[in-house]
């Protein structure tokens, strides 16, 4: 009896997704990348309803697509200090620390804001689901890395007009991926979209970024994207043993 050839990846995604594409390619994957940033007009706005272009749509329809848009709001709202610096309580982290010099928000006001500037992101993600034609899976944004210093050494100063020219506390940048994190996944619930959560080995005892999967101060690495890659393919692997013992 012949091997069974592995499926084909279909991923579509912001720059995160490239983590994955350069795994990919090292490992000889086939995998379809469709990027935001390198593919021309990817969305129709006008004419009828908002919908992804024909070459879009015809690479989602091949089978079940890996969703990594957006995945960065948290990091443009806080990654650098504002100048009005705050804080917040989480309820699922009440032991993290609170900034002594911040002003503490309520929860549903730190929410609102981040909600206004992902739901465009997640509006993305429900267009992929709109056009796929198979399972759908929505991969969670990568953990914030801690150390400050590293960070501050390459931060794209260009995507922080206006905030202190200092890296916001740990503590509070995890915050804000955690709830980032809770948004996207409830609007992917109500979708049928299963999310997935950041590769488990890729993060210390305290839930952050480890080193070695350190790129920039908004990206990952080409390591990190072989974890993700790994999922990717047991994900699929799991979806055709589902197909093939479905009646």
């Amino acid at each position: 009896m012949a091997s069974r050839r592995p499926a084909k990846i279909v991923c579509i995604g912001h720059s995160h997704a490239h983590s994955v594409e350069v795994a990919a390619a090292r490992q000889h994957v086939d995998l379809t990348c469709v990027s935001f940033w390198t593919t021309p007009n990817p969305v129709i706005r006008n004419d009828g309803p908002v919908r992804y272009n024909s070459s879009i749509a015809h690479i989602l329809g091949r089978g079940p697509v890996f969703s990594m848009v957006g995945g960065a709001t948290h990091m443009i709202m806080g990654l650098a200090r504002h100048p009005r610096p705050f804080d917040f309580v989480l309820p699922e982290c009440p032991h993290l620390p609170l900034d002594e010099d911040a002003e503490i928000l309520p929860l549903e006001a730190v929410r609102a804001s981040l909600l206004a500037i992902t739901q465009e992101y997640l509006d993305l993600i429900k267009l992929v689901r709109d056009t796929a034609t198979g399972p759908v899976f929505h991969i969670e944004a990568p953990p914030p890395y801690a150390d400050a210093t590293r960070l501050l050494a390459d931060i794209p100063w260009m995507f922080f007009g206006g905030m202190q020219r200092q890296i916001s506390p740990a503590p509070f940048r995890y915050k804000l991926w955690r709830l980032h994190t809770q948004i996207v996944r409830e609007s992917c619930r109500k979708q049928g979209i299963s999310f997935i959560d950041h590769p488990p080995e890729s993060v210390d005892g305290n839930g952050f970024l480890l080193p070695a999967y350190y790129l920039d101060s908004m990206h990952v690495n080409e390591a990190y994207g072989a974890l993700v890659l790994a999922q990717m393919r047991r994900l699929l692997n799991r979806s055709e043993e589902h197909a093939g013992n479905t009646p």
